[in-house]
């Protein structure tokens, strides 16, 4: 038998949120730990490896906060994507 769907959106937005804000924070650290690195970073599968921690845990973070997730992990989701748009703008200034 199927468990039945959440009926409220928002847990559902809210793990969607968390799986963007943390996946994609976690490339950003990456991208930081290259740049301090170097070119002998490797770059493909630690970027590949922090996306999925990052994700499960941003999973994990929705599943804690309950019912201030969804304002919690939008906030955290709209911060990522501008210092991702910054970083992306700093890199292509060099």
């Amino acid at each position: 038998m199927a468990a039945p769907p959440d009926s409220d959106p928002r847990r559902r937005w809210a793990t969607a949120l968390g799986w963007l804000s943390g996946g994609f924070g976690a490339v950003l650290l990456n991208l930081g730990a290259f740049t301090l690195w170097g070119e002998g970073y490797p770059i493909e599968p630690t970027s590949f490896v922090a996306f999925l921690a990052g994700a499960f845990g941003g999973m994990a973070a929705a599943d804690r906060l309950g019912d201030r997730a969804f304002r919690v992990l939008g906030v955290a989701t709209g911060l990522v994507a501008a210092l991702a748009l910054s970083a992306v703008l700093l890199l292509l200034a060099r």
